[in-house]
């Protein structure tokens, strides 16, 4: 059995609202045809020859609830409805009003524009929270391993690293029922100073989540201690953006391996995208996911 077949089956029991933001890539606009049946949501396409968010009822709500949400990025009202008027930020802010659960954007959406998408979503919040994402890696004995990535919005400090490992550790729960075993990882402790920040990162964690098993980890072969990964965890947590990025490009390139992502996770709501060369069933896979992941559902 596929080790997505229990997040299809939750997925369907959530009946989620996903609005996919199309540049009419195939893979995404047959995924589109494929989720109802495979995901149980209901789906709208936005942009392409979907929704036109400049023929739509909703672009003035859309504006207007983008303007509350990041007031300074709007000079005026004209402003913000040429803003809204973007498919991904027409998304956006129909998750926003609570219109749809999902906005799912396709392989030609660039990162920093989802992760700019979501800081519109946060609100006032944005310095703090939403500040990285989750992706799911199949490993080739078939289980789902999460991780976590920050963005490149700048550093994070122990507590803003520790609340992305619980937002990952709970969304993991929701997505597959098992119990999350969080590693925050490091290069060894004698060769670079993050092991420092990581172990505070780690108490600010266990201060968050004590019923959640915790642990400082790294994969690199010393004479004391040859162990791996001693504390086998299902959520790893990157330090940094470049360090998830290399990682999951690693991974999905040169080892095969199916790397879905990057989702970013409000409890209630999900921003998601899927990398370039993802094919339609890449698509259902992060669709799947996002809605398995959701909150009061």
């Amino acid at each position: 059995m596929s080790a997505l077949e229990p997040v299809l089956t939750r997925a369907r029991a959530r009946r989620s609202k996903v609005a996919i933001v199309s540049l009419e890539e195939p893979s995404l606009l047959e995924a589109a045809d494929r989720l109802g049946s495979a995901v149980g949501a209901e789906v709208s396409v936005i942009g392409g020859k979907g929704v036109r968010p400049a023929d739509d009822p909703r672009l003035g709500a859309v504006a207007s609830v983008l303007r509350e949400r990041w007031p300074e990025r709007v000079r005026d009202g004209i402003h913000a409805l040429d803003l809204a008027g973007g498919p991904l930020l027409f998304a956006t802010g129909l998750v926003a009003r609570g219109d749809v659960d999902i906005c799912l954007a396709g392989p030609g959406t660039p990162a920093d524009s989802l992760e700019e998408a979501v800081r519109w979503l946060v609100g006032a919040e944005r310095a703090t929270q939403a500040r990285g994402y989750t992706s799911y890696l199949e490993t080739g004995d078939g289980r789902l391993v999460t991780t976590v990535t920050p963005d490149t919005a700048g550093p994070l400090d122990a507590k803003g690293i520790a609340h992305l490992a619980f937002v990952a550790a709970t969304h993991r729960s929701r997505v597959l029922g098992d119990q999350p075993r969080v590693g925050f990882l490091v290069v060894p402790p004698s060769r670079d100073a993050s092991h420092a920040d990581a172990e505070l990162a780690l108490a600010e964690f266990r201060s968050l989540a004590p019923g959640i098993p915790a642990a400082v980890e790294w994969n690199w072969p010393v004479p004391a201690d040859p162990g791996r990964f001693r504390s086998r965890p299902n959520v790893l947590i990157f330090p940094d953006p470049v360090s998830g990025h290399l990682a999951q490009l690693l991974v999905r390139e040169a080892g095969r391996i199916h790397s879905w992502g990057p989702l970013y996770s409000g409890g209630r709501w999900v921003v998601a995208g899927v990398p370039e060369g993802a094919e339609a069933a890449d698509v259902v896979a992060v669709a799947a996911l996002a809605a398995a992941g959701l909150a009061g559902a």
